[in-house]
C-alpha cells in the first residue's frame, strides 16, 4: 500500500496530472463521462465526520467500496491523493447566486462606497450608456435609520442623475432595503395610494414615496420593473462564473433560494442549460420563494428535476433582517417588521398556520427566513398546531437564522424532531454583523446566535454562506469554521468543533433538503468528494482561512468538476 504513491503504471493517474488534463479540456465541465471504476487512497479519506478509510472505491459515480485491496481492482483509474484528505462534498445550504447573477448582469460597481447619493451619482452615468428602459442596478449603501435618512430631496439628485426613462434599484449591503427612483416606481405602478405590503415599508414623506423600500416592499419594483426585463443571456455568464467559483471554494451543492425580500428570481432552466452543456459543477437545489397563500402554487411552473437540478420547497419571509432591526421580537423595536401572522388579522393569506398547513398538504419543505424571538415563536407555534392536527410532519422545516432564539424555543425545536433543522451562519452573525446586531438589540443582543446550545441540544446544524447577505470573502468553508472554531474571539460566542462543522456542512446541510444519498460517502451514496491539501481536524482554527488549507480538487457523482 505504501508504495502506490510512488508507481506509475498504465492505470495509475496521480491527482494533480489528472486535474490538468482535465482542465485542458475545460475546467468544471460536467458533460465528461465518469470513470467506470475509480479508487482513491493514500490520503485521509473521511467518508464522514467520524469515519476514516484507507481506500475508497467509485463505480459509475456511486460509492461502491471502503477499505478495499487496490490490487483486486488492476483496471481501476487511481487517484493517488499524496496525503491529501478527502470529506464528503460541502453543501451551501443557504445562498443566493442566482439572484446575484441576475443583479449582477445588470449591476454598476460601485466599490465601498457606502453613501447612497454618491452611489446615485455613479448609477446615473451608467443610464447614460444604456437603452431607454433597461434596468439598472447597485448595491452597497447603508444607513443608520433606513426610515428617515433618505428623503424627497435625496429621491430628486437620484432622478436628475438617472433621468426619467432609466429604471433604478440600489440595494444596501444586507439585500434587505431599496432605494429606487421614480422612473422605477412608475413602471411598477407604486404612488402614494400604494399600501404597505405585510413585513414591509414604503417610507413616504408629506404623502408621497421617497424611493426607500423596507424588506417586503422591494418585491413591489423587483418583480415588476427590474427582473422580469433580465434576459437568461445576460445572466448566463454571472450564472456560470459564480458556480464555479463556489465549487472551487469545496461546495458540491447548495440551496438556491431563488429570491428575495426585493422579488423573485426564478432560473432554475437556465441551471438546467447549465448542467446541459456541461458547466454545472455543482448540484443545485433551487426554492421558490413567495410572500402569502396567493402565490404558494407558483412553484408548479417550476419544471422537472434533472441529475444536478431539484426543486426544494418553498421559501417564506417571516421578519425583517436583524442587522437592520428588522427582526419581530417580544420587546417594542421600532424597525420591527414581521410578513406574516399568527391570525387572520391581515388577511388568511397571510396567517403562517394556513401557511404551513398548506404547505403540508402539498406535500412540500419549507425554509423560513426567521430572526427574531417573538417571529421564532409563530414559526415553532405554527409547525407544533399542525403537526398535532395531522399527527405528524410531512416537510423537513428548516429555520434560517434564529439570531434572538431563547432556551425554551430551544427546547420546543428539539421536541419537534428532525424534520426541524437550523440554518445557521456563523462568519457572517458573529464576525460580520457583530457590531449592527449590538447596535440595534442592545443587552439583547447577548448570547444571540447561539449555536452551540442548539447543537448540544441536539438540532441538526445546516451551516451556509446566505452570500451575498455574507460577502464573497467570508463564504469559504474554511472562513466559516474559524468564525465557527474560535468563536470570533467573543466571549459571548460558545466556540463549535471541527465535527460539529464537517457534520453541518454535509448531512446537517443535506437535511434541509429530501435529496438522498448524498452527505456520506458511504456504500451506495454518490461520490461527491472535496479533497483539501490538509487534514481539516489537524490545523489550528485560528489559521484556517480561504487559502488554508487549499482546496485542491471537488467531485461530483464521481466525476472530477473543478480544481
Amino acid at each position: 500500500m505504501k508504495d502506490l504513491s510512488f508507481h506509475v503504471e498504465s492505470r495509475t493517474v496521480l491527482l494533480i496530472g489528472l486535474i490538468i488534463a482535465v482542465a485542458l479540456v475545460s475546467c468544471g465541465d460536467a458533460s465528461v463521462a465518469p470513470a467506470k471504476t475509480t479508487l482513491f487512497v493514500n490520503g485521509s479519506i473521511y467518508i464522514d465526520a467520524d469515519t476514516k478509510v484507507r481506500s475508497l472505491l467509485v463505480q459509475d459515480g456511486v460509492v461502491a467500496g471502503i477499505d478495499v485491496d487496490p490490487q483486486a481492482y488492476p483496471h481501476a483509474e487511481l487517484i493517488d491523493l499524496e496525503g491529501a484528505a478527502a470529506y464528503p462534498g460541502f453543501y451551501d445550504s443557504h445562498v443566493h447566486l442566482i439572484t446575484m447573477a441576475v443583479a449582477g448582469s445588470i449591476m454598476v460597481p460601485t466599490g465601498k462606497e457606502t453613501d447612497p447619493v454618491k452611489i446615485a451619482e455613479i448609477v446615473g452615468d451608467q443610464c447614460k450608456k444604456v437603452a431607454p428602459g433597461t434596468p439598472v442596478m447597485a448595491h452597497g449603501f447603508v444607513l443608520q435609520d433606513y426610515d428617515n435618512d433618505w428623503t424627497l430631496a435625496d429621491l430628486k439628485v437620484l432622478d436628475q442623475a438617472t433621468g426619467p426613462d432609466c429604471p433604478v434599484m440600489i440595494a444596501d449591503q444586507l439585500g434587505h432595503s431599496y432605494i429606487v427612483n421614480t422612473a422605477a416606481m412608475k413602471l411598477s405602478g407604486l404612488d402614494k395610494t400604494t399600501p404597505d405590503p405585510p413585513g414591509g415599508k414604503i417610507l413616504k414623506e408629506n404623502g408621497q414615496p421617497t424611493g426607500m423600500l423596507r424588506e417586503t416592499a422591494g418585491a413591489i419594483v423587483g418583480n415588476k420593473a427590474i427582473f422580469p426585463l433580465v434576459k437568461d443571456d445576460q445572466i448566463k455568464p454571472y450564472a456560470a462564473a459564480l458556480m464555479k467559483k463556489w465549487s472551487k471554494m469545496g461546495y458540491t451543492s447548495i440551496v438556491d433560494l431563488m429570491g428575495g425580500p426585493m422579488g423573485r428570481t426564478m432560473r432554475p432552466d437556465l441551471c438546467r442549460q447549465l448542467e446541459s452543456e456541461g458547466a454545472l459543477p455543482l448540484r443545485v437545489n433551487y426554492a421558490y420563494t413567495f410572500f402569502s397563500l396567493d402565490d404558494i402554487e407558483g412553484y408548479r411552473n417550476a419544471g422537472d428535476d434533472t441529475d444536478l437540478v431539484h426543486f426544494s420547497g418553498l421559501k417564506l419571509f417571516v421578519d425583517g433582517a436583524a442587522g437592520q432591526g428588522g427582526a419581530w421580537t417580544s420587546w417594542p423595536n421600532v424597525f420591527a417588521l414581521n410578513a406574516v401572522t399568527t391570525d387572520d388579522s391581515k388577511g388568511e393569506q397571510y396567517n403562517l398556520y394556513r401557511i404551513l398547513e398548506k404547505s403540508e398538504e402539498l406535500g412540500l419543505d419549507m425554509h423560513y427566513h426567521v430572526g427574531g424571538d417573538k417571529a421564532i415563536d409563530a414559526v415553532l407555534s405554527a409547525i407544533e398546531a399542525v403537526k398535532e392536527k395531522n399527527g405528524g410532519l410531512t416537510g423537513r422545516q428548516t429555520l434560517y437564522h434564529l439570531g434572538l432564539i431563547t432556551d425554551g424555543q430551544i427546547a420546543r425545536m428539539k421536541l419537534l424532531g428532525p424534520n426541524v433543522i437550523a440554518g445557521v451562519q456563523p462568519s457572517l452573525h458573529w464576525e460580520a454583523q457583530r457590531e449592527q446586531t449590538v447596535y440595534y438589540y442592545g443587552e439583547h443582543a447577548q448570547g444571540s446566535y447561539p449555536y452551540k446550545k442548539m447543537q448540544d441540544a441536539g438540532i441538526t446544524l445546516a451551516f451556509s454562506t446566505d452570500y451575498a447577505s455574507n460577502t464573497e470573502a467570508l463564504s469559504w468553508p474554511t472562513e466559516i469554521m474559524r468564525v465557527a472554531l474560535t468563536g470570533a474571539h467573543n466571549p459571548d460566542n460558545q466556540p463549535l468543533t471541527m465535527r460539529d462543522m464537517i457534520e453541518g456542512f454535509t448531512t446537517g446541510g443535506y437535511a434541509t433538503t429530501r435529496e438522498a444519498n448524498v452527505g456520506r460517502l458511504h456504500i451506495g451514496y454518490k461520490a461527491d468528494i472535496v479533497i483539501y491539501e490538509k487534514d481539516l481536524y489537524t490545523v489550528p482554527p485560528e489559521e484556517l482561512s480561504k487559502d488554508n488549507p487549499h482546496v485542491l480538487a471537488t467531485w461530483v457523482g464521481g466525476q472530477l468538476v473543478t480544481q
